[in-house]
């Protein structure tokens, strides 16, 4: 299983170094890592010491800005050129852990760009037939919100990928990567609520689609569209959170961040997201600013240790339901939640639930209810232990009679 690293933290953390560092320490444990940056504006070729990136977004030359001394890499020989050879093979031999390393930055405008020209060219054929004009690519764009789907696309397909053992993202600031992570649960939510619509819009007009034989649907093309973004979110969610995934927070002494970085545990698990506040909780910092591969080394050992840093396998934070006598429980992991912060609201099948931290962010997430809870009410919603218990009672209204016998267990089961 391909784990996953996401580290992100406060502005200035120094997510970057650190994600660099953790890549190295990775790969020079054997695994075969990538490390991708999302929100790279070229610090990582920086940090790395590389000559720069390449069109496929591939970090070029990864070299030592600071591997040897002087006296080591002239090695007591006479002439330039001798000993600059003689430094390059020694390089490679205490270095060597870098092939299992690759190293990527994800380009937002370039991926938003391609994005959109497919989206015109999907337009392309009911816009014509309905005899208007296709529009250009840019005159579609900017789309709030997808470069953050887009990036979240490429994570999920390199965890997908048996090419690495490792990705190592390196995040965007902690408060645009919540929103950023938050993305997989909003857009499924938008999907279920838009299905019934379109599937009610199709049938309502079939009569008349039936006499434009020959010409697409715009109702084929939107389901054929919302397939296709169900089932790509739901690779961006497994990749998120499989049991191998983790977000990875960097600390800050800042007293500014201190809310924002007590509330993401909480954030991330109201989005079923697994999350790490202690691994870089407290990070040894020096005075200047570890760039190349040795200095990036020597930090990842003093972080990690002989520890491998990646992370263990564990179940993510999800909702469960738990029988209590005659009713039943609905468990929500949230850590650290406090009621103030707390919005709960039933909307038809579903359970909303909202996360408002003042002076930080609100998050919403809607979970889709089991079929059994569909068929009960609210009775009662608490915290207890980082988890809100959500109590629920059959509903005489939406619950047949004869399943809310005492003997009537079986019905219940096969009815769910």
């Amino acid at each position: 299983m391909t784990r996953l690293l996401f580290l992100t933290g406060p502005g200035g953390a120094g997510t970057t170094t650190l994600a660099a560092a953790t890549a190295l320490r990775a790969a020079a444990a054997g695994h075969r890592v990538l490390l991708l940056g999302v929100a790279d504006a070229g610090e990582l070729a920086q940090v790395l010491g590389a000559s720069g990136v390449s069109g496929d977004g591939n970090v070029l030359d990864i070299d030592d800005l600071d591997a040897f001394d002087e006296a080591d890499d002239s090695g007591g020989s006479g002439g330039s050129g001798g000993s600059g050879r003689s430094g390059r093979a020694r390089r490679a031999g205490r270095h060597g852990f870098l092939a299992n390393l690759t190293v990527r930055r994800f380009d937002p405008a370039a991926a938003t760009e391609n994005a959109l020209v497919d989206l015109a060219k999907l337009l392309s054929g009911p816009l014509a037939a309905a005899g208007l004009s296709t529009p250009d690519a840019t005159e579609l764009g900017p789309v709030p919100g997808l470069p953050d789907i887009l990036a979240l696309r490429e994570i999920a397909g390199a965890v997908a990928s048996a090419e690495w053992d490792t990705v190592v993202v390196d995040g965007p600031p902690l408060k645009a990567a919540l929103a950023m992570l938050a993305w997989p649960e909003t857009a499924a939510a938008a999907l279920r609520r838009l299905k019934p619509v379109e599937g009610q819009a199709a049938r309502a007009l079939r009569p008349l689609l039936a006499g434009l034989v020959g010409l697409p649907s715009p109702f084929a093309m939107v389901t054929q569209w919302t397939e296709e973004a169900t089932a790509q979110i739901g690779q961006v969610r497994m990749a998120l959170a499989h049991p191998g995934s983790v977000v990875r927070i960097v600390g800050s002494p800042a007293a500014a961040a201190q809310p924002l970085l007590q509330a993401a545990p909480t954030l991330l698990a109201l989005h079923g997201l697994r999350a790490d506040t202690e691994t870089l909780a407290d990070v040894p910092r020096a005075p200047a600013e570890p760039l190349g591969v040795t200095a990036l080394s020597a930090l990842g050992t003093a972080v990690h240790g002989d520890a491998d840093p990646t992370p263990g396998l564990a179940d993510p934070p999800e909702p469960a339901v738990v029988a209590d006598g005659d009713d039943y429980r609905y468990d929500l992991p949230l850590p650290g939640v406090e009621r103030d912060q707390l919005g709960l609201v039933r909307s038809g099948d579903e359970l909303v639930v909202t996360v408002d931290v003042p002076g930080v962010t609100a998050h919403r997430r809607a979970f889709p209810l089991p079929a059994a809870l569909r068929r009960c009410r609210i009775a009662s919603a608490r915290i207890a232990d980082g988890v809100l218990r959500v109590g629920f009672q059959p509903d005489e209204d939406l619950w047949p009679e004869r399943f809310l016998t005492d003997d009537s267990e079986d019905a219940q089961t096969g009815d769910s």
